[in-house]
């Protein structure tokens, strides 16, 4: 039986390649997994050499700090590669690490390298596709404009569907809005540390705020490698609500689907928010040189991925001096008050849909790694 190495290093990365994992499993019975990854990878039956917390860091003024442990753990991780020589090495997201491995481990390793959930080059460091043709077998995207935009580029990959689109799907067909006299705002203010500390402030201002407009039930919806003292530590969450995934896997999916809004950070939450429908605002904020150096490489035109995906700017984005309380407020005041604003916003959400498809990635993504792999039975 082929065995796995597979290496995720965000939250997300870690619940796609729990579901990639339990997909292999089932296609080819008796492989062995192992890898870097989280909570829902070591449940899934991966034996992880490094947990997620112990390779996210966020930015660049963060890994220049942290620059002696991620070279450590790069180095035991690429010997662990060496040691083990699996059947097929499995790269999820993470690509400042994940690239950094393969381009390593090619050198001395003959056994295959796939890329699922591309980086995303078509937003910046376009350069890095030439050495991605060099080194990986197989690139998996999660996007339709991916196929294109790489095939342009000299590069094959294959679309294999959004693995959010199957686990949303699933979790809409038992679970039905719940109404309430009270108006419910959930915030999500992201997975990393770094983030929480520069975005939920803000957050929280605005929700106390909108609190004192509408009489509102607020909820934060936490990351689980935070306890729950650290995010009573912010000022002003007296009355908010802490919502914590490890109590209920479905948690933060049953908060955003019965709430009137959501106040996301970007990235994988935006898409989440849309699919199950609930209208949303995003914001972001990063140090100073973080944004200096991403505006400058940065060469799409919005940060959140559902206004990517549509090509216009169909929730609004508040980025560095524009999160403000002020701006905030204002949005999520015309979203709660103006329905057609909102019903507009949620009929964008289905175009996405549309646009996105109904593949299963895991399974997908799974039957091309095995029959890569030698085990498609």
């Amino acid at each position: 039986m082929p065995d796995f190495f597979i290496i995720a290093g965000e939250a997300s990365g870690d619940l796609h390649a729990s579901s990639l994992v339990r997909a292999i499993s089932d296609i080819c019975p008796g492989s062995k997994f192992s890898g870097i990854g989280g909570k829902e990878m070591r449940a899934s039956g991966v034996n992880t050499i490094f947990d997620i917390n112990e390779v996210n860091f966020i930015g660049f003024t963060s890994v220049v700090k942290n620059i002696s442990a991620i070279r450590k753990i790069m180095g035991l991780t690429v010997e662990a590669i060496r040691k083990q020589d699996p059947t097929v090495v499995i790269l999820v997201d993470f690509p400042g690490f994940n690239l950094r491995i393969a381009q390593t481990i090619r050198k001395f390793y003959r056994g295959k390298i796939v890329y699922y959930i591309a980086p995303q080059v078509w937003a910046w460091h376009k350069s890095r596709i030439k050495s991605m043709k060099k080194m990986l077998d197989l690139l998996l995207v999660v996007f339709p404009f991916e196929v294109p935009f790489f095939k342009k580029e000299g590069m094959e990959s294959a679309y294999v569907g959004h693995p959010l689109i199957t686990r949303i799907n699933s979790f809409l067909s038992g679970h039905k809005r719940i109404s309430s006299e009270k108006l419910r705002i959930s915030l999500l203010p992201g997975s990393r540390k770094g983030e929480v500390e520069s975005i939920l402030p803000e957050m929280i201002k605005a929700a106390n705020l909108l609190d004192s407009k509408y009489d509102c039930e607020i909820k934060i919806l936490c990351t689980p490698h935070l306890d729950e003292d650290y995010y009573k530590s912010f000022e002003g969450v007296e009355k908010f609500q802490l919502i914590h995934k490890h109590q209920d896997p479905d948690a933060n999916y049953l908060s955003i689907l019965n709430s009137e809004l959501v106040i996301t950070k970007s990235g994988t939450s935006t898409l989440e928010c849309a699919l199950i429908g609930t209208p949303f605002l995003v914001v972001y904020k990063t140090s100073p040189v973080n944004y200096f150096i991403g505006k400058n490489l940065v060469e799409v035109k919005y940060i959140s991925i559902v206004n990517l995906l549509l090509d216009k700017p169909a929730v609004k984005e508040y980025l560095q001096q524009d999160m403000t309380t002020e701006n905030i407020l204002s949005e999520a005041s015309r979203i709660i008050d103006d329905k057609d604003y909102s019903q507009k916003m949620q009929k964008e959400f289905k175009l996405l849909r549309e646009i996105l498809g109904s593949m299963n990635a895991s399974q997908t993504a799974a039957m091309k790694i095995c029959c890569l792999a030698g085990c498609n039975s």
